[in-house]
């Protein structure tokens, strides 16, 4: 289940994700990406998971599928969170990819906002 953000404008987008996320709720969140890499040129992402989600192991084809297209589209991409493994997993990313990723604990969600809304 997710959960578009309020706050998200323009290029920069935020997702709340809790629980399982299905390859439908994906796909719908990656065809709103495209559409704001399209209208913006680019797009920063936020993905708060206050719980760790699950994803639905069809959805993980679509998901990479979209980094190999739309991977240089993506200019900054934060992940908010409570937990040691994500902080762990987005750390890995980062160093695999050109994305500018980075983890900010669950109380530093207004943080994580400020670095993608920063130019």
């Amino acid at each position: 289940m997710y959960e578009k953000l309020d706050r998200s404008e323009g290029r920069v987008v935020g997702y709340e994700v809790r629980d399982e996320l299905t390859e439908e709720e994906l796909e719908e969140i990656l065809l709103d990406l495209e559409e704001v890499i399209i209208e913006e040129g680019s797009v920063r992402i936020l993905v708060h998971v206050p719980s760790f989600p699950s994803p639905d192991l069809d959805a993980l084809d679509e998901d990479i599928g979209f980094w190999l297209e739309h991977g240089d589209d993506i200019d900054r991409y934060a992940i908010v969170g409570d937990s040691k493994l994500v902080e762990w997993v987005t750390e890995l990313e980062d160093r695999l990819t050109d994305i500018d990723l980075q983890y900010f604990e669950e109380e530093d969600l207004d943080e994580a906002w400020a670095w993608l809304e920063d130019s």
